[in-house]
């Protein structure tokens, strides 16, 4: 019998039969199921995506069970944990419970009644309130009042709702994150994203619409666009406001009635699909402006969601910090570090004028800086010491930054620390990342050389999973 509804179930144990048998059971009634064999894997997969439901090995090779149960509770805080452990450990399954777990699976007992244990556990974890927020992971992540007002609108869609969507927001607040997380929660079919800024304006109809054969010189053969791509699925276009005003009159039919004709050909095609679009422009300035069309901007607005910047969003920016940071540890195979209390206090300061998409890069340079560091400082911010310089308020005065700085100290000199600041921590970055990517090539080269060239062991002694070893094996192009 199939399940109601598809849950995203992770099981992380060492022994290959037990997983893939659960793993076919549970797929065979329509959930869907990733396995890995360690720690380091387990966390890779909670980095790439999230999940409603977390089997997890008591024994695994490279990682203790609750003290990997407590990082992984901390890293997923909304996925629902089973623990399995072999008979007769019931105490180790009473304290994980009594840890955060929500039930445990004996893996030497009754094999369907650990299927029953993991399926109670999914439709636990599929009535949450806040599944939409899990499975969008950075889409939505965040505990701010508009961001919870944002989930709540977005929770109002249905599954097969095919209505058109505007998202707004500014540069960098993550609107494509968000429409994809739409999709994945409530779509089906591909997601195919258009950035409207990319396409040179003389093959914008040709890439979006496709063409026939023969449509103008050089068609010599038909083309199917980029719009065809989304059938039965989502289309995204990105950054519709910067379209021109005669691309944005042939977009009319498509918003409105879901079809469209290829350049040069009269049959008209039917578009099965959510359309989704995004602006970081107010339409009805540039309606007045001449700058967008006023039938296309209704169109547009049949489901509208804003998207705040992140410096109305209050606390959001530490939980986000911490997770930029976390998951650049996963990538570094490094443990995650902490924020300084300084460091929290200076992020809420900041502006943020280039919000998520500029914290996110901030969070990568200040991990270089740290050089392995296991808290991260406002040292390792720059753009946080520079003050207005950065785009934000001053975080300290001059003599803060420099005791032998005088107290009435021009302007112009301390922009001109400030500038200096930034050139020498270029400086600083480049020699940080050149050693870390030799550092790395070296690691990984003996790791190869210890293992006789075994990747899945020379992943396990690494400590990450066999999928990252590989990307860093073709990186420094060992093989």
């Amino acid at each position: 019998m199939k399940a109601d509804v598809s849950a995203q179930i992770l099981v992380v144990d060492d022994s290959q039969l037990f997983a893939d048998s659960i793993a076919r059971r549970l797929r065979h009634v329509g959930h869907q199921v990733v396995t890995c064999a360690d720690g380091a894997g387990a966390r890779g997969q909670l980095g790439r995506q999230a999940f409603d439901v977390v089997v997890l090995d008591y024994h695994l090779p490279d990682a203790q069970g609750l003290e990997l149960l407590d990082e992984l509770l901390s890293s997923a805080p909304n996925a629902v944990f089973l623990v399995a452990t072999g008979q007769p450990e019931v105490s180790v399954a009473v304290e994980a419970i009594r840890r955060g777990a929500e039930d445990y699976v004996q893996k030497g007992r009754d094999f369907d009644e650990c299927l029953v244990r993991i399926e109670r556990a999914a439709e636990i974890a599929l009535r949450k309130p806040n599944r939409f927020a899990r499975k969008t992971n950075l889409g939505l992540l965040g505990d701010s009042t508009p961001m919870r007002k944002l989930r709540e609108h977005v929770d109002r869609l249905r599954g097969g709702d095919d209505r058109n969507m505007l998202i707004l927001g500014e540069t960098g607040t993550g609107k494509s994150k968000l429409a994809q997380a739409v999709h994945e929660a409530h779509g089906r079919g591909p997601f195919v994203e258009i950035d409207c800024t990319t396409i040179p304006a003389t093959l914008v109809e040709s890439e979006l619409f496709g063409h026939e054969r023969g449509a103008f010189s050089g068609a010599t053969a038909a083309k199917r666009g980029r719009i065809e791509a989304a059938m039965g699925g989502t289309l995204f276009l990105d950054e519709i406001g910067e379209l021109s005003l005669e691309v944005q009159a042939k977009l009319l039919r498509l918003i409105e009635k879901k079809e469209f004709s290829r350049v040069g050909g009269t049959h008209t095609r039917a578009l099965p699909a959510r359309i989704i679009t995004a602006t970081h422009r107010n339409l009805a300035t540039a309606v007045a402006a001449g700058r967008f069309r006023q039938d296309l901007r209704y169109r547009l607005e049949v489901f509208v969601l804003q998207v705040p910047p992140l410096r109305d969003r209050g606390g959001d920016v530490i939980l986000l910090a911490s997770h930029f940071a976390a998951e650049r540890a996963r990538m570094d195979g490094r443990r995650t570090p902490t924020l300084s209390p300084d460091l929290k206090q200076a992020l809420l300061r900041y502006r943020f004028p280039g919000n998520v998409r500029e914290l996110r890069n901030m969070v990568d340079q200040a991990t270089l800086l740290a050089e392995g560091r296991m808290e991260l400082r406002v040292e390792d911010f720059p753009v946080l010491l520079a003050g207005p310089w950065g785009g934000g308020p001053s975080l300290q005065a001059p003599e803060a930054l420099d005791p032998l700085a005088g107290e009435n100290e021009p302007d112009a000199c301390a922009a001109q620390r400030a500038v200096d600041e930034q050139q020498s921590t270029g400086t600083r970055l480049a020699e940080i990342r050149g050693r870390r990517q030799r550092d790395d090539k070296q690691a990984v080269i003996r790791a190869l050389k210890q293992t006789g060239g075994n990747v899945a062991a020379a992943a396990r002694r690494l400590g990450m999973s066999r999928h990252a070893l590989s990307r860093r094996i073709a990186k420094h192009k060992l093989r």
